[in-house]
């Protein structure tokens, strides 16, 4: 242990196989050696001396705990699994134990098991900041934001030079919608540590949505610089500089995906190439890459993707047919007059928020904040029910959120846009809860709107990575605006993006006099703004004036698509 202790691991060695010479059962020296192989990454000569070690004393956790860390490390996830079980089995409390399987349920998306797991390690041992820190990335999954900031806050107090903590500080300042804050806590991990390319594309990310995009293109430089093998960064490099995809970098984006690359950059690689090809307009190739790039993708997101496409293809149209409220019940006129703003991604959804709040009044904008979507479902497993109780009492708790996300200004009378596009699966309880409310549907030529939602990577939503699933995830939004239409006539106003871009001014002036707001030439000046933030794949485009917008460059996909979009009436 002494040589051990100055890491001299020969000398250790050495003396571990001196007395096994003379005692092959000597257990002290047989599980000393497991820790040196270990230490040196030599996991398949740690397990062998570990599973000598274990025969010897079968019930010695911390045995059966570093058995466990081996068979992670060599990728034998259920039998990491099952040592980590074993010494549950012995000390229900062991820290290590709960601890590292939590990370494995983790990094395999049982996300409720692992954060469970989690939450055990710290009610043993309070005092430990990595625990903090991992409750707070799954906190962080869960959109638990408050539960994750005060996690990772811990993590920071135990650790006070905690870089990664610093860094998913900012991640959930940049969720709560706070650039500021997220940028200053995402410097300070890089102060800590000037190598972390995660802090530097995180940086260039928000740049990117703010529209700074010198800065965002150093960012991502620094971030590249550091990890020159992560395509991410040229990903995100690409989406910046026009003038980024040359054969150079073609070249080295294929030999990387030629050697065994992680699946990150399968990801990452295969959208490239399609934009190569789709430069050259090979449109059979373009979308031979971006299936890959989806396939890869839908594949890293692993169950939580799984349960993705379950919650809105089963899950979440449960909720739009059965929802209600107490019956009889008065609903009482509400001061608050959000306008939702709903429809498919890729349909022009960005522009009719900022066209909204660039005029004469300034409105808060929501963007995506899904607030109904998680309120209504965390209503739904509270009550186990789709009775949501009473309508007054669902309308102050909801409004106290929107307050929160500082939405609600009684100086602006209230009025705010929420552009959480799936909102109609909640038309229903928009309809009851706000009589003020308007409801705006950004429709899109759908040819246009399914390739250009293909051809970008929408990351957190499940069905927008399989062209069956776009194609069934429109017709359910087709028959869903039908359905409520008929129900409720006048209530939802249609808006043509192909329309709305060729004329501008006589649309954008029946838009605002829908959302019984006046209309101002500033309204169709948003992209001089600059405290305009958009994390919408439109993000540059916002930051440019309307221009004419053609479905004629999206024609040759339809023969590419036909097959999945023939058996849909709404599909031309």
């Amino acid at each position: 242990n002494r040589f051990l202790q100055k890491k001299n691991f020969k000398a250790a060695e050495v003396i571990c196989y001196k007395i096994l010479s003379v005692d092959k059962n000597h257990f002290d020296s047989i599980s000393l050696l497991a820790n040196i192989f270990g230490v040196n990454g030599d996991y398949l000569k740690a397990k062998e001396f570990l599973n000598k070690a274990i025969k010897i004393q079968p019930n010695n956790t911390s045995i059966l705990n570093n058995l466990g860390t081996a068979s992670k490390e060599m990728g034998e996830l259920n039998e990491a699994i099952s040592f980590y079980k074993k010494v549950l089995e012995i000390d229900s409390n062991n820290v290590n134990a709960n601890f590292n399987l939590g990370l494995i349920f983790y990094n395999s998306n049982e996300l409720a098991k692992a954060k469970n797991l989690l939450e055990k390690v710290i009610q043993i041992q309070p005092n430990y900041a990595m625990a903090h820190f991992n409750l707070g990335n799954l906190q962080k999954e869960f959109k638990q934001l408050k539960e994750a900031k005060i996690s990772y806050l811990k993590a920071i107090e135990l650790k006070s030079n905690f870089g990664n903590a610093y860094n998913n500080l900012g991640l959930v300042f940049y969720e709560i919608g706070n650039s500021k804050e997220a940028i200053k806590y995402y410097n300070k991990a890089i102060e800590i540590n000037p190598k972390h390319a995660g802090a530097y594309n995180n940086l260039g990310r928000i740049y990117t949505e703010t529209g700074d995009f010198e800065k965002a293109i150093s960012s991502h430089q620094a971030a590249s610089k550091l990890e020159p093998e992560n395509l991410m960064h040229n990903f995100y490099l690409s989406e910046l500089k026009k003038d980024f995809l040359d054969t150079k970098l073609k070249k080295e984006i294929e030999k990387n995906l030629e050697n065994n690359p992680p699946k990150s950059n399968l990801v990452f690689g295969n959208f490239l190439l399609s934009r190569y090809v789709q430069k050259e307009k090979s449109y059979q190739k373009e979308i031979d890459y971006l299936t890959k790039a989806h396939n890869y993708y839908f594949d890293l997101k692993g169950e939580k993707f799984k349960l993705g496409i379950k919650y809105c293809f089963e899950d979440v149209l449960q909720v739009a047919n059965f929802i209600e409220f107490e019956p009889n019940e008065e609903n009482n006129d509400s001061k608050i007059k959000p306008i939702f703003i709903i429809g498919v991604p890729r349909s022009g959804s960005t522009l009719v928020e900022k066209v909204i709040s660039s005029g004469k009044k300034s409105i808060p904008m929501g963007e995506e904040i899904s607030v109904l979507e998680h309120f209504v479902n965390n209503k739904i497993l509270e009550k186990k029910s789709f009775n949501l109780g009473k309508i007054k009492s669902f309308r102050d708790e909801i409004i106290d959120i929107y307050k929160e996300k500082n939405l609600i200004n009684q100086e602006k009378e209230s009025i705010f846009t929420d552009k959480s596009l799936n909102n109609f699966f909640y038309l229903k309880i928009i309809n009851q809860v706000f009589s003020g409310a308007k409801v705006i549907n950004c429709k899109r030529n759908v040819l246009a709107s399914i390739m250009s939602i293909y051809q970008n990577n929408l990351t957190e939503l499940a069905w927008a990575h399989d062209l069956e699933n776009i194609f069934k995830y429109f017709d359910n939004y087709f028959q869903l605006i039908e359905k409520f239409k008929k129900q409720y006539p006048g209530f939802i106003y249609d808006l043509d993006f192909e329309k709305f871009t060729n004329e501008p001014e006589i649309e954008s002036k029946k838009l605002m006099k829908f959302c019984d707001l006046p209309w101002d030439k500033k309204c169709l000046e948003f992209y001089k703004r600059k405290d305009i933030l958009s994390k919408t794949t439109s993000r540059q485009q916002i930051r440019k004036a309307i221009y004419k917008n053609t479905v004629d460059r999206y024609l040759p996909y339809k023969t590419f698509l036909d097959k999945y979009g023939d058996k849909y009436s709404w599909y031309i």
